[in-house]
């Protein structure tokens, strides 16, 4: 068997932790991001696993994975045919992590290893996720900058109250890892926390300093800030009104309706006292009732495609449940998903005890009532 394919054929089985982390052009950083790594999660004391994602690395970042999976049971690789980006590459490692907490880092050493354990400590409080903070950066002052616009921009604009929103350590519940799994695209993960934030999920941020990246240099130029305003819109749409479109588009096609209206009955107000109207002004009236008219019958048609693809049921999910005895109706098309039961976070005091899954429990009542 090849090296290649010895990283990802590792017996299954859940574990306590998974680290994940995206790689692109690491090959100087992996195995010293891994070593440092692995002494603190030693410490802990807890079953865990390294999952390095190589998003189409150009030089010898693969091998260097591969040649670490030889030696170490821990480590599993996967690898992008392409580029496709820090999103993807996090949505790929959720897929295949094993873990009940999930630690997501860059591979290029700018956190301190032992800040993990600080993460971990955090969640154990009872947090879905948390994010780094880095209190006292390394970059220059033309990435600080730009940096803290964003970060106070999108706390303004969304309420969740993070100061680096954008950090490549974090540390999550395996629900809500599997979450973001759909928002593996574009720039996505600087806004995996507003994502998870909407949805119901707590999140909180724990203060770290960060060091100079040892090897490299930034993977990213000035078209990120570009990028980052398209997927904060997009963030802004999904996290808020994919589930009731005629909302938004609604709302703006009354709006315009309505200014377009105001002016309407200006034009006629002046016209009626001999004063005249201005046929611009007319033109821009009618031109916004017909756009406003034009987004509220969008906003319909979206409303309409969204209650086809929901189907009966609701999209909320159930995080936890207490004495319930579920049913299903029988009709065509009517369904319950079944979920295994959130799985506790593991203690460090003790090992992680594996959950029974309730569909397991339910075909047992089965076969003993047969």
């Amino acid at each position: 068997m090849s090296a290649a394919a010895q990283t990802t054929d590792k017996p299954g089985g859940a574990l306590a932790i998974t680290v994940v982390l995206p790689a692109y052009n690491e090959a100087g950083n992996i195995d010293g991001c891994c070593r440092q790594i692995s002494g603190v999660l030693e410490d802990v004391g807890l079953d865990y696993e390294f999952i390095f994602v190589d998003d189409g690395s150009t030089d010898a970042t693969w091998e260097e994975i591969c040649a670490l999976s030889e030696h170490d049971k821990h480590v599993h690789g996967l690898r992008h045919r392409g580029r496709s980006g820090k999103a993807a590459a996090l949505a790929t490692g959720f897929m295949y992590s094993r873990g009940t907490i999930v630690v997501t880092c860059d591979a290029d050493l700018q956190y301190d290893p032992r800040d993990v354990k600080r993460l971990i400590d955090r969640l154990l409080q009872g947090y879905d996720m948390v994010s780094a903070y880095k209190v006292c950066r390394q970059d220059p002052l033309s990435k600080r900058l730009p940096s803290r616009f964003f970060n106070f921009f999108v706390r303004k604009m969304t309420g969740v109250q993070l100061h680096d929103m954008n950090a490549g350590l974090k540390a999550y519940r395996q629900d809500a890892a599997h979450e973001l799994i759909p928002y593996g695209y574009g720039e996505l993960h600087r806004f995996f926390a507003v994502i998870l934030a909407k949805k119901g999920y707590t999140v909180t941020e724990v203060e770290v300093e960060a060091r100079p990246s040892s090897n490299g240099h930034s993977k990213y130029g000035a078209e990120r800030f570009l990028r980052g305003a398209m997927d904060f819109l997009t963030v802004f749409f999904l996290s808020g009104y994919v589930d009731r479109p005629l909302h938004l588009l609604g709302g703006i096609g009354i709006s315009m309706a309505g200014v377009g209206g105001v002016l309407v009955a200006w034009v006629a107000a002046l016209s009626i006292s001999g004063r005249g109207g201005g046929s611009g002004t007319l033109t821009l009236a009618l031109l916004l009732i017909l756009m406003g008219t034009q987004m509220f019958v969008i906003g319909l048609i979206a409303e309409m495609i969204n209650n086809v693809e929901r189907g009966p049921g609701s999209r909320a999910r159930v995080s936890e449940v207490i004495a319930v005895d579920r049913r299903v109706d029988g009709k065509p098309g009517w369904f319950v998903e079944r979920r295994r039961p959130r799985a506790p976070l593991p203690a460090y005091t003790a090992p992680m005890h594996v959950v029974a899954s309730t569909d397991d429990e339910e075909e047992a009542r089965r076969a003993a009532a047969r």
